[in-house]
């Protein structure tokens, strides 16, 4: 064999080989939902699961444990909702998603932690987590002795909001105890976390798992998470007939189709009543997180792979088929307007059926509450403090540059600075905020 018959050889057998490597790594990269478990709420037991125990980056589900703690430190009176939270330079450093306030702007707990749990704010989960904790350390060391307590044996926190971190993981079965403790132990706190957007001044944002809430029977809650190393995952629950499941989805492709996994799985939930419960669930799983860019290995469907998939052609699969994006199924209804163009109103409605209830975002602000909103909170029952005569001003506190000196603790790295008389797009201009005009890397939800 002369030397050019024999490169040629070689490079064929190469080309080859690279092409079986190529096939195995794009089969694999078709999306699999990798994680997931389904309980009932009421009782407890472990209806559905797959790789419950399995090791996975929790994202912004993170925040489920840090609105559990302050929803504690409020139901023992040691917060109320009314206490003002102050944005911290340490709180402002965070990447998005977040609201981008200067450095010294309050807000209510009330509304802090709407914007945590609607908007994902990691800003505003770092100030929640100074004002509640006294630091941030102390913080999330307070995080990690309540998942000891409520039984979480694979989690680990050293962030409040679920911002990459390879250290911070935890498991579906976790996430489930953990969505179970928020909605038994503080049903008064519910609604926090069923909210599909909020409003902002003119600005609306609405909530990663907004569709999921609008199209699905009886749903209400509870959060969505985000970030290249774990794919989509999500904590949510539906009441039906007085009857509460919640399912935790873990590495799903897209939000569409996370929506699609999760409203197929409580609908299985309402057919099941057997199980574990999980106190007393046991099981091994791999005890490695996904490595690196796991989104990039996890390829999105497109809008007619999850229609053939999740669409009403399907008809009654099991959740592994729903799960396995190789999974044999039906060509569902094209969705095609055009060859550019998608019927995204017909793709909604084959994967999640029609919108059962209005968009209504809920209204945040900064600030205090106005005097006349909180005078019709306290009602006749409760009586204002009358000041004796002459004493008004030691009542009010003195503005230390625009800014009222408030008994709260600042958190670490912050300083209250003077909020000079500048137009509004200035005030809440910082990289990621609601003002950018572009788009900021490390995005969570």
């Amino acid at each position: 064999m002369n030397f050019s018959v024999y490169w040629i050889a070689q490079k064929l057998r190469f080309f080859a080989v690279f092409a079986i490597a190529l096939a195995s790594v794009l089969t694999n990269a078709r999306a699999d939902v990798a994680a997931w478990l389904l309980m009932d709420a009421d009782n407890g037991r472990v209806l559905e699961q797959n790789g419950a125990f399995d090791r996975w980056y929790p994202a912004s589900l993170t925040k489920m444990m840090t609105a559990y703690i302050a929803f504690k430190s409020i139901s023992q009176g040691e917060m109320a909702m009314s206490d003002m939270v102050m944005v911290s330079q340490n709180a402002l450093n965070q990447p998005p998603s977040k609201m981008g306030f200067k450095v010294g702007t309050t807000i209510t707990l009330d509304n802090a932690l709407k914007m945590i749990l609607v908007k994902s704010a990691n800003d505003i989960a770092v100030a929640v987590a100074e004002r509640v904790g006294g630091t941030e350390e102390d913080f999330i060391n307070e995080m990690n002795a309540t998942a000891r307590r409520l039984g979480m044996s694979h989690t680990s926190f050293v962030n409040p909001h679920g911002l990459p971190d390879n250290r911070q993981v935890s498991s579906a079965r976790d996430m489930a105890l953990l969505a179970s403790a928020l909605w038994n132990q503080f049903p008064q706190y519910r609604s926090y976390m069923s909210h599909p957007g909020i409003r902002f001044g003119r600005r609306t944002f609405r909530s990663g798992n907004r569709d999921f809430l609008l199209r699905t029977d009886g749903a209400n809650g509870l959060k969505t998470g985000y970030i290249c190393n774990s794919g989509f995952n999500v904590a949510t629950s539906a009441t039906r007939n007085g009857r509460t499941v919640i399912a935790v989805v873990l590495g799903a492709a897209s939000s569409l189709e996370r929506s699609a996994f999760a409203k197929k799985l409580i609908d299985s939930g309402f057919k099941k009543t057997a199980g574990t419960k999980i106190t007393a669930f046991r099981g091994s799983g791999n005890i490695n997180p996904p490595k690196d860019h796991y989104c990039k290995r996890n390829a999105k469907p497109t809008a007619q792979q999850l229609v053939d998939r999740f669409g009403t052609k399907r008809g009654s699969a099991s959740m592994m088929a729903y799960a396995d994006a190789a999974s044999p199924s039906p060509r569902g209804k094209s969705i095609r307007l055009s060859k550019k163009k998608v019927n995204w109103g017909l793709v909604y409605e084959e994967i999640l059926g029609p919108q059962l209830k209005s968009y209504a975002p809920v209204t945040v602000r900064i600030g205090n509450e106005h005097p006349v909103v909180a005078l019709k909170k306290l009602g006749n029952a409760v009586p204002l403090p009358t000041p004796k005569p002459g004493s008004q001003k030691s009542l009010e506190p003195a503005p230390i540059g625009g800014i009222q000196q408030l008994n709260v603790p600042v958190g670490k790295g912050a300083s209250l600075q003077p909020l000079k008389s500048t137009p509004k797009r200035d005030l809440f201009g910082s990289p990621g905020g609601l003002y950018a005009n572009t788009s900021a890397f490390g995005k969570t939800q």
